[in-house]
């Protein structure tokens, strides 16, 4: 299909004039992002200077440990060959699920707002559908994404690959136009989202819960959504109503909503401690994680080995496509590279699917010669901001917000045609247990950052 083949919906002027001013914000954002942990603001060295005796960071790439492998097991990242698709499939899309998935009564289901408003209301499901719904694409992708591919690593959240995405098609009504009606009174400067679920995070019990500033929420792209791809939200994705906040990293997307609460200012939660570039767990300048950089992603070509992940493909010219990303922000240009992001050549860019959604892109690689390659692709949007370099010693405390490229490991070979044919994959899969049996570039393409291939 044409690059610019995705159908796009119709989004409102209020939308739309929302993400050019999210776009102004996204790209103030990451530079302050730079500045505070940027890989040429702050190393890993840097960190150990500040706490010599750290034990919550791993020191290799390859040491899970059972916690992790549990989160692993109940929050999931996308399949990554479901970018070839215009839509991330729900099954497909990713899941972070901090607590319990909370099993709730649509019919019994009522969301309270209140606080510094003219009128409390409490809203029941149909309430909420009776308003003016849109439908818009929204690319989400997880603060923690490619946090694995740290070479310390912060070992008490889930160890994502890149993998931690999905652009789906959430329906819903405007946030802003329900605040106007209930009517924020003055003095209002925080809005508190409060989901369901429950539990303990950085040994404090807490509802999962999450705040914008009132001038963020009534910026005209916040969403109430309870449908995903048409149909209603499952239990997993938030169901019956959650809030979807486009061109934000997910967590602020609060599933399961039950609350909303307008405050004078001052509230600072579990979440929001979470989830922040820090220095070190103590840092005194935390900076809060907000809008989404700028992010390419390939579906991997070829045809896959069971264990190892491998991509195995036949000779000759492959249409390598993917995705691109910027939140609100326009994207410029990708490249492609077959020798382990040592040289890039441009691909071809198609239209985004909304203004919070994502780009197709295509390149055909001439893999005319059987062996081995490492694959990678990278972004540039229109603000000029970049994907972050590959290195060994880029660090936050937390393993946020890392947009490394992504590596993909193939073999070139007539065998995969051969149906009932055999191909040795040995050295690749030893190789998770004893990474020397492999060239370290190689080594790094198949598993630097799992959730690649």
């Amino acid at each position: 299909l044409p690059l610019s083949s995705m159908t796009r919906h119709a989004e409102s002027c209020e939308f739309l004039a929302a993400a050019k001013t999210e776009a102004a914000r996204a790209v103030e954002h990451r530079k302050k992002v730079l500045e505070h942990v940027g890989a040429e603001a702050f190393t890993v060295d840097d960190f150990h200077k500040q706490e010599p005796g750290d034990w919550k960071h791993t020191t290799g790439r390859s040491d899970v440990t059972p916690a992790e492998l549990q989160l692993g097991k109940r929050c999931h990242g996308a399949h990554v060959e479901t970018l070839s698709a215009d839509i991330t499939p729900a099954g497909s899309h990713y899941l972070l699920i901090h607590f319990d998935v909370p099993l709730i009564d649509p019919s019994a289901y009522r969301l309270k707002i209140h606080g510094l408003v003219d009128k409390e209301v409490s809203l029941s499901l149909a309430d909420i559908k009776r308003r003016k719904a849109q439908t818009a694409s929204v690319l989400m992708a997880c603060a923690g994404n490619g946090r694995m591919g740290l070479t310390e690593r912060f070992t008490s959240h889930v160890p994502w690959g890149p993998d931690a995405f999905g652009c789906a098609d959430w329906t819903g009504c405007s946030l802003a136009e329900l605040l106007q009606e209930v009517g924020v009174k003055d003095g209002a400067a925080q809005v508190i989202f409060t989901g369901a679920d429950k539990g303990v995070e950085w040994n404090t019990v807490d509802y999962f819960r999450r705040s914008l500033t009132v001038e963020q929420a009534m910026t005209g792209h916040v969403m109430l959504c309870w449908q995903m791809n048409g149909a209603d939200l499952l239990p997993c994705h938030g169901a019956p109503v959650r809030i979807i906040v486009p061109g934000w990293y997910g967590m602020a997307s609060v599933k399961w909503l039950t609350s909303i609460e307008i405050t004078s200012g001052g509230w600072w939660g579990t979440e929001m401690d979470v989830y922040c570039y820090r220095r070190s767990r103590l840092d005194p300048t935390p900076l809060p994680i907000e809008q989404l950089p700028v992010r390419a992603m390939m579906a991997p070509p070829g045809h896959p080995d069971f264990y190892s992940r491998t991509r195995l493909l036949a000779p000759g010219v492959v249409r390598v496509r993917g995705k691109v990303w910027a939140g609100a922000v326009d994207i410029d240009y990708v490249e492609f590279s077959s020798d382990g992001a040592k040289t890039w050549q441009r691909a071809e860019v198609g239209d985004k699917s909304g203004a919070f959604g994502w780009a197709a892109w295509h390149f055909d690689w001439d893999a005319k010669t059987e062996g081995s390659y490492v694959l990678s692709c990278r972004g540039v949007d229109a603000a000029g901001r970049t994907q972050d370099p590959l290195c060994d010693d880029q660090f936050n405390y937390t393993g946020m917000g890392t947009t490394q490229p992504q590596l993909v490991y193939v073999r070139v070979t007539a065998d995969i045609e051969t149906v009932g044919g055999s191909i040795n994959l040995e050295v690749e899969e030893e190789a998770a247990k004893k990474p020397e049996v492999m060239e370290k570039a190689q080594w790094d393409g198949l598993y630097r950052a799992p959730g690649s291939q």
